[in-house]
């Protein structure tokens, strides 16, 4: 267990990198079409005007 590198070295190493923010950022994108899609069924059930 001794020669397990850690998750993050001081040179961060680019494809770690670009995995985590390939992540978010999916994550973030399925976020903001589900938010929309609940968003747009709440003003089409409520009468706003």
């Amino acid at each position: 267990m001794e020669d397990q590198k850690p998750l993050f070295k001081a040179p961060y190493d680019i494809k770690d990198v670009s995995a985590l923010f390939a992540i978010i950022a999916f994550v973030l994108i399925i976020a903001a079409i589900v938010g929309n899609n609940l968003f747009g069924l709440f003003q089409e059930n409520l009468n706003f005007g």
